[in-house]
C-alpha cells in the first residue's frame, strides 16, 4: 500500500509539473512578441539610413516612413486583439494551486471512502464466505457465486451426486450447456435411480439441440418416466417428440392426458392448452412464446425456486452496478431458462439503453438472448 501511495504521488506530481511547464512556455512565447512587428521596425530604421546616405529625398523619406508606420500600427493592433498575452501572476498562482491541490484532495477522498489498510480478499476467502451464505440463505448468491460453491463441493465430494446435479442446474441457467450436461450425466451415473436427474438431463439435451428431442434426450426422458410415471417434464417432451415424428394423434393424446392431470388453477395449463390447439389445428408444432412472470421453468418446483432466488439476487446486483455486460448476458439467459419472457424483454430493453453507444458491450450483453431454449414446458 505504501508503494502504491508513493507511485500515485509521483504520477500526480509529474502531471502538476507538466501543467506548470506548459503555463511557463506560454508566458515565454507571449514575452517574445510578434516577429512581424520587428520587421516593420527595421524597415523604419532602413528608411532613415537610406535618407542619410542621400538615396532618398525628403519627400520620399516621409512617404515611405508614413507607409511603414501605418503598417506597423495596423499589425500591432491585430497582435493586441488576438495574439498571446503574458499570463498575470495571479493566474499562474491559480494554476500552481490547482496542480498541488488536486492530488491532495484525491488522497483525502480515498482515505475517507476507501480502505487503504485492507488487502484484497483472496478467492478462497470469498469462496468461504459464499459457502456460509449458501448454507443459510442461498438466494443471496448470484448464479456465478453458487456455481463456484457447487464446483468446490464437487471437487471435495466427487462421489456425491447432489452437488453435481445442482451444479448442472445452475450451469444450464447460466447458459453453459456442455458443462451442465456433463455434470448431470455424472450425477446420473452415481445415482441412476433419481428421476429428477434424468429429467433435467433430458431437458438440457433438448435445449442443446434447439428444441429437438434427439435419441440421447429421449433415452434420458424415458428413464425418468420409468422411475416416476407422474413426472410432467418427460411426459411433455416425449409427447412432443411423437408429434415431431409425424404421430400427431398419439402425441396429442398424451398431451391431453397430461393436461387433465394438472390442477385447475395451475397457470401452466394455458400454455399446454395453446400448444394442443395449435397442433390440432395445423398438425404441426409451433414455437410458442414462453409465459411471463407467472410461467414456470422446466425444473421441478424446488429447483425452480432455487434458481429464481439467485436470479433475483443477480438482477438486484445489476440494478446497483449496471455496467456489467457479461452479467446482463447471464441474467437474460436465466430469464429464458425460467421462461420469464416479460422480464427477459425488460432486461433486453435496459441493456439496449445502457450500451447503445458501446456496440461491443451491447453485443456481449445480448448473447444471452441468442441462447436456444425449448418451448415452454410444465415442470415435473
Amino acid at each position: 500500500m505504501l508503494l502504491f501511495l508513493i507511485l500515485a504521488g509521483l504520477i500526480s506530481g509529474g502531471a502538476a509539473l507538466l501543467i506548470l511547464l506548459g503555463a511557463a512556455r506560454a508566458g515565454r512565447t507571449a514575452m517574445a512578441g510578434d516577429p512581424t512587428l520587428e520587421v516593420y521596425r527595421r524597415q523604419l530604421s532602413e528608411i532613415d539610413e537610406m535618407a542619410e546616405r542621400g538615396l532618398l529625398g525628403e519627400a520620399e523619406r516621409k512617404a515611405a516612413r508614413a507607409e511603414a508606420a501605418r503598417r506597423l500600427l495596423g499589425e500591432a493592433g491585430r497582435a493586441g486583439e488576438g495574439g498571446p498575452a503574458l499570463p498575470p501572476k495571479a493566474a499562474r498562482r491559480v494554476v500552481l494551486a490547482v496542480a498541488v491541490a488536486a492530488p491532495i484532495l484525491a488522497l483525502v477522498a480515498y482515505l475517507m471512502t476507501g480502505a487503504p489498510g485492507l488487502p484484497d480478499m483472496p478467492y478462497q476467502a470469498r469462496l468461504k464466505s459464499w459457502k456460509m451464505v449458501a448454507s443459510t440463505d442461498p438466494g443471496r448468491l448470484t448464479l456465478p457465486q453458487m456455481a463456484a460453491v457447487l464446483s468446490s463441493d464437487v471437487k471435495n465430494k466427487p462421489n456425491d451426486p447432489q452437488p453435481l446435479y445442482y451444479l448442472g442446474i445452475v450451469e444450464r441457467a447460466e447458459g453453459d450447456l456442455p458443462s451442465a450436461i456433463q455434470h448431470l450425466e455424472a450425477s446420473a451415473d452415481l445415482n441412476p435411480s433419481d428421476s429428477r436427474v434424468w429429467g433435467a438431463l433430458g431437458a438440457a439435451l433438448v435445449e442443446q439441440d434447439q428444441g429437438r428431442v434427439g435419441a440421447a434426450a429421449a433415452d434420458a426422458l424415458r428413464r425418468a418416466l420409468v422411475l416416476d410415471p407422474t413426472a410432467v417434464q418427460p411426459r411433455y417432451f416425449l409427447a412432443r417428440a411423437e408429434i415431431a415424428a409425424g404421430h400427431a394423434a398419439a402425441g396429442l393424446q398424451d398431451w391431453r392426458a397430461l393436461l387433465a392431470s394438472l390442477p385447475a388453477q395451475d397457470p401452466r395449463r394455458a400454455v399446454l392448452q395453446a400448444e394442443i390447439d395449435q397442433v390440432a389445428r395445423t398438425g404441426q408444432l409451433d414455437q410458442l412464446e414462453a409465459p411471463g412472470e407467472n410461467g414456470q421453468s422446466s425444473e421441478s418446483g424446488e429447483e425452480s425456486d432455487f434458481i429464481r432466488s439467485m436470479v433475483a439476487r443477480q438482477a438486484a446486483q445489476l440494478q446497483a452496478h449496471p455496467d456489467d455486460p457479461a452479467g446482463w448476458a447471464r441474467l437474460i439467459r436465466a430469464y429464458g431458462v425460467l421462461h420469464q419472457a416479460d422480464r427477459q424483454k425488460a432486461a433486453i430493453a435496459e441493456v439496449e439503453r445502457l450500451f447503445r453507444d458501446r456496440p461491443d458491450d451491447l453485443k456481449t450483453a445480448l448473447q444471452g438472448r441468442g441462447a436456444p431454449a425449448p418451448a415452454p414446458v410444465p415442470p415435473g
